[in-house]
């Protein structure tokens, strides 16, 4: 039983606000009915405008989030022609009493600026008028109390409640954005790490590799007339090559355990281009893809210089163009092999990041435009014999 109550309510939660208030406002409706047909001793000729007053009442609880200020003027409104006509309604009847009060809270929470102020004036308008009609003897302190406990302290609660809210979130807000920032300045240092290991590395091959060419070279003119000699400079050759080989090891060990998912993850290629579709589908931009040709292996460089053109033509539509659609087009053919994106997007803000000149060591050419049917339009042909 406690299980599907449970279930119940976690239901209910997960409903839409506004659905929500309807659901709320139907129980309210059932609830005061009941409380008219068994509390209250009142004609059937008076029951009738009764309970259309108490359905208004009900119904400006269904509206109180989508329409803030109508159900403030009609909730109010109800409540007065029900405590006129009823007669005895407001001694018995006290739901719509708290429904008011929530309508009144939620008006303040909602509502800001002059909104508030008029749907305030109007809910205490009412409010007095109905303490002014009814048939008790009113002084100074009832008109007080009316205004004071059924308009303005849910109001203010509703507000302060707002207030504190818009607080809290600002607080997350900042805290987010300080975390990013945290964060990117960690990426930028983890990138200031690698360039200097990228730089080592370059240091340790061009040094190895001069030495042991220049070893080489002596061994070679040595090794005719004295062997020896020659034995030395080739003995040189294999121990500078393997410091060399373990020094590389010990800086690509580094760069593997910074980023396990890079060292692990397979080299990029045309061959994978669906995957990077995909992923970009899944990151929010519909892409479609087109192949022409029969696939072939490609060399090393330009399959990778070519999935870098796509990746970061793809990249840039989604976060810089803000594309709502793109299209992928490969085309291999027997000289050379062609990529181009087209999407949507929006032009400002397009950055290549160097793909330029790197299409460009390999004898390529990138095209970047407008698309004839608007959007942005990316192109590369990528020579399959790389120009020198």
């Amino acid at each position: 039983m406690q299980a599907a109550a449970r279930s119940l309510l976690v239901r209910v939660r997960a409903l839409p606000p506004h659905r929500l208030d309807a659901l709320l406002g139907a129980v309210l409706m059932v609830e005061f009915v009941a409380e008219l047909v068994i509390l209250t001793p009142i004609g059937a000729d008076r029951a009738a405008a009764s309970l259309a007053a108490l359905a208004a009442v009900a119904l400006a609880v269904a509206l109180r989030r989508r329409l803030p200020g109508a159900a403030v003027a009609l909730g109010f409104t109800g409540w007065l022609v029900a405590a006129q006509v009823g007669g005895e309604l407001s001694d018995n009847v006290v739901g719509p009493f708290f429904a008011l009060l929530l309508v009144a809270f939620t008006a303040g929470f909602v509502l800001d600026g002059r909104r508030m102020w008029l749907a305030g004036g109007i809910a205490i308008a009412l409010a007095e008028l109905s303490t002014a009609i009814d048939e008790f003897p009113d002084d100074v302190s009832s008109y007080l109390f009316t205004a004071g406990l059924g308009v303005i302290g849910p109001m203010l609660l509703g507000q302060l409640l707002r207030n504190r809210t818009r607080l809290n979130q600002a607080l997350r807000d900042k805290a987010a954005r300080l975390e990013r920032e945290h964060a990117e300045e960690a990426d930028a240092a983890v990138l200031e790490e690698r360039t200097r290991i990228a730089g080592e590395l370059h240091d340790v091959v061009a040094h190895a590799l001069s030495a042991m060419t220049i070893q080489a070279a002596a061994a070679r003119r040595l090794a005719a007339r004295d062997p020896d000699k020659a034995r030395t400079a080739f003995a040189a050759a294999e121990t500078t090559g393997r410091e060399a080989l373990t020094e590389l090891r010990r800086l690509l060990g580094v760069l593997r355990t910074q980023d396990e998912e890079l060292a692990l993850a397979p080299q990029p290629s045309l061959v994978h281009v669906a995957d990077l579709v995909r992923r970009a589908v899944a990151a929010g931009l519909p892409t479609a893809l087109s192949l022409e040709g029969e696939p072939q292996a490609l060399p090393s460089g330009i399959d990778l210089t070519a999935y870098r053109v796509v990746q970061e033509a793809l990249n840039a539509a989604r976060d810089a163009g803000h594309a709502g659609r793109a299209e992928v087009a490969v085309r291999y053919r027997a000289a050379d092999v062609l990529v181009e994106v087209a999407d949507d997007g929006a032009q400002a803000g397009r950055r290549l990041l160097g793909m330029r000149e790197r299409v460009a060591v390999y004898g390529g050419e990138l095209v970047t435009s407008r698309a004839p049917d608007g959007g942005w339009r990316v192109a590369a042909r990528l020579p399959l014999e790389a120009a020198p």
